[in-house]
């Protein structure tokens, strides 16, 4: 009799092991079947001439960048066009796993629960899907980028729309070269740097530490002073800097980008006070948009020394941007201190989420102003209006992140227009050059000049 019921107890154990089981498959199902039938290897989505008819994928002012005709998936008419937003639209084969045309593969194809791939009078394949992107905006940005890498990324900080979207190296997906698993020159290109990817980010760090100023002595941080003399010897190693500027005050150091003011800034704010407010503003923190983790941006600094920290405090030693986390940090400091969801379509739910906690603040509304009052002074007072478009009082900051000995520096430009009309932030980083605001300054002043034409 024991040996029954055990038996019995065991098969009770199996039978409710199989009713979870099979619970759990169909919960995967209702919540997952399309991302399952939309997989890469299903040839007959993906091959040359597939079964499945995607739908259209269009601009914000529905200039078609992707359609299907003949059975083929076909893009834009023109070819920078189609290198332009080669990222953001994607590409036949579904290499690049961040783009419109994966992620959205479901709503492309049409797929539901009940008919899946099948087109029906119920169900009709290819479903069209506008982004809110715009495509000349995005050639302006590529043309610009003159056939370096880098990134742009620009969005309305009122309204959420991606704008501007754009990463180098890429190639033209109607004519894929044969090369490009081989050439250098195509390393890392199905990754969108945009979203996927982080890069050092020198000076524009530095707003970081000056919201972490303002977060320690908000009576006092406009009147912190510190002597720059081109070099000084802080935690035992040298800290250099581009100018002997003498005595300045934030604001001043700000626009002459003074890297012995914020590594001595740094210091006295301490390693635990500057990493709470990079987390605070979604450093060290898992970020995603829709369904896309994003690239953290990190600044580990536990631990770290005094040199050590006076460096990552001007934006070296650890420290990492991502250009989508900067662009929405931007828009938080446009927007009192509140960042606005990104979204890449007018429908709720696809291509948003900035994943970093419940708030959407980043900032006090008193910070927000102050920091826009220091970046508004960068380009009144050391940049220039004229080298934007003219009404757009743009606040920005450049950006030098030193890489290595064996390539030249990554090159930022961070900020947003503060205008009414034109509600715009943007994050551009340049690979390999040593020209922030001839670089990636001519990025951010050809997309402002399409999008404000």
């Amino acid at each position: 009799m024991k040996t029954v019921g055990f038996r019995s107890f065991a098969l009770y154990i199996l039978l409710f092991a199989f009713l979870g089981g099979v619970g759990w498959l169909v919960f995967s199902l209702l919540l997952h079947g399309g991302q399952w039938a939309m997989q890469p290897y299903n040839g007959h989505i993906y091959d040359d001439n597939p079964t499945i008819t995607l739908g259209e994928i269009q601009d914000r002012d529905g200039a078609v960048l992707a359609s299907t005709q003949e059975g083929r998936r076909v893009y834009s008419e023109s070819e920078t066009a189609r290198r332009a937003l080669l990222h953001t639209v994607g590409d036949s084969a579904g290499y690049i796993s961040t783009s419109a045309q994966y992620t959205l593969r479901t709503k492309l194809t049409g797929y539901n629960l009940i008919t899946g791939l099948n087109d029906t009078v119920f169900n009709r394949m290819g479903s069209t899907v506008r982004l809110t992107v715009d495509q000349d905006a995005c050639v302006a940005a590529y043309n610009a980028l003159n056939g370096q890498n880098g990134g742009a990324i620009f969005y309305n900080y009122k309204t959420g729309d991606i704008l501007c979207k754009v990463s180098a190296p890429s190639y033209d997906p109607e004519n894929v070269p044969e090369d490009i698993g081989e050439n250098p020159d195509y390393e890392g290109v199905y990754l969108d740097n945009t979203l996927s990817g982080s890069f050092t980010p020198g000076s524009i760090f530095k707003l970081v530490t000056s919201a972490a100023a303002m977060e320690k002595w908000p009576d006092t941080w406009s009147s912190l002073t510190y002597d720059c003399w081109g070099s000084e010897e802080i935690g035992g190693s040298n800290i250099t800097c581009l100018g002997e500027h003498g005595e300045l005050d934030l604001s001043g150091a700000l626009g002459h980008s003074c890297n012995l003011y914020f590594a001595k800034l740094a210091n006295d704010i301490g390693a635990a006070d500057l990493q709470k407010t990079a987390e605070k503003l979604g450093f060290n923190a898992s970020l995603s948009f829709g369904s896309i983790e994003i690239a953290k941006s990190e600044a580990p600094l536990s631990g770290s020394n005094q040199n050590q920290l006076g460096w990552a405090g001007i934006g070296q030693y650890t420290t990492l941007a991502n250009p989508y986390h900067m662009m929405v940090l931007m828009g938080a400091v446009a927007n009192g201190g509140e960042y606005v969801q990104p979204r890449l379509t007018g429908d709720s739910g696809l291509f948003e989420g900035l994943g970093s906690g419940g708030s959407r603040r980043l900032l006090t509304s008193v910070q927000a102003a102050n920091l826009k009052a220091l970046m508004r002074s960068n380009v009144e007072n050391y940049y220039g209006d004229s080298f934007f478009p003219a009404g757009l009082n743009v606040c920005a900051k450049t950006g030098t992140g030193e890489v290595g000995e064996t390539q030249d520096p990554n090159c930022w430009l961070v900020g947003f227009c503060d205008n009414a009309q034109y509600p715009i932030a943007f994050a551009v980083v340049v690979e390999d050059t040593n020209n922030s605001l001839g670089d990636a300054g001519g990025v951010v002043s050809a997309v402002l000049a399409e999008l404000t034409a």
